[in-house]
């Protein structure tokens, strides 16, 4: 998974419909974080997610304000492995992690998932000029073919993507193939599909493979896929970030 300038994602999953959405962004910046919820856009932002029974955090009730703290906010720290703990260092190691890890390097591993909730941080998208790049655990592992090679596949291996214009829940869900056993291994989580179905749609050219892999992981952490791409002449860009609010590096 490549390095960058923190930035992540805040993502919310309905728990009726196991949809997820893109509410929020924690920065980190020197000294400083700040927290802001995602107003930009509607595709699986926070818009959708409100429409969809999404409330604010208790800890964030103001949707148009930004969130500033000269340490990580209590709600997202309560979400890292306690570093007390007698495992702590094979926590690292198993998250690969060294041990002059940041709180947002420890909070982009584990996803902050706890059992009582349904909130999540991922990476986000970024491009670069013409450039892009990003990861994401294969959606929906549990339902397909996955596990049949799982002790198979390897990092490096290729994957492809094909559209899915058919998909009930989803006009822009993208599938994920392993190219090398024609295995269907899941999706694109779809708080990143609409970016990727435009990139297809529009001739852009990109790799996809496997950047990790854990067998005994749960089956949203089982497969890590990274992506590198390069946008076509035919996508404007501007547009494109504004559609889907991409974090453009300086």
């Amino acid at each position: 998974m490549n390095k960058h300038a923190y930035e992540l994602w805040l993502i919310w999953q309905n728990p009726q419909t196991r949809q997820r959405y893109h509410i929020g962004r924690l920065l980190h910046d020197s000294d400083s974080y700040s927290f802001r919820y995602e107003n930009s856009g509607y595709r699986r932002k926070l818009k959708e997610a409100m429409e969809n029974g999404y409330k604010p955090h208790l800890a964030f009730p103001d949707i148009n304000k930004t969130y500033s703290s000269n340490k990580l906010f209590g709600p997202f720290a309560r979400r890292l492995p306690d570093n007390k703990r007698p495992d702590f260092h094979s926590i690292l190691q198993d998250l690969g992690l060294p041990t002059d890890y940041t709180n947002m390097d420890l909070l982009r591993a584990t996803g902050g998932r706890l059992a009582t909730d349904t909130y999540e941080f991922v990476a986000p998208i970024f491009t670069s000029n013409s450039h892009f790049d990003f990861d994401f655990y294969i959606a929906g592992w549990r339902h397909y073919d996955g596990d049949q090679i799982i002790h198979n596949i390897q990092p490096g291996e290729q994957v492809r993507f094909e559209l899915d214009p058919d998909n009930e829940q989803d006009s822009k869900a993208v599938i994920v193939l392993s190219d090398k056993y024609g295995k269907k291994l899941g999706y694109i989580p779809a708080f990143y599909s609409g970016f990727m179905y435009e990139v297809i749609k529009n001739s852009s050219t990109y790799n996809a493979n496997i950047a990790t892999v854990n067998p005994k992981a749960v089956p949203q952490l089982k497969v890590n896929i990274a992506v590198v791409g390069k946008f076509s002449k035919d996508l404007n860009k501007m547009d494109f970030k504004k559609d889907y609010e991409i974090q453009l590096l300086r």
